[in-house]
């Protein structure tokens, strides 16, 4: 068996995965709307957090 080499591209740097911070990125977003939708709700309610 000869060992083949492949061809050398002069590129040995690898490429960071973009698409787990954009789903991630999105999640966030979803989160700090969602937090923010419930405290405007509880402000338009009169809540008060102290008593």
């Amino acid at each position: 068996m000869a060992n083949k080499k492949l061809p050398d591209t002069g590129n040995d740097q690898h490429e960071h995965p973009k698409g787990t911070a954009v789903v991630m990125a999105i999640f966030m977003l979803i989160i700090i709307i969602l937090w923010g939708t419930v405290y405007l709700i509880m402000l338009s309610r009169g809540v008060s957090f102290y008593g």
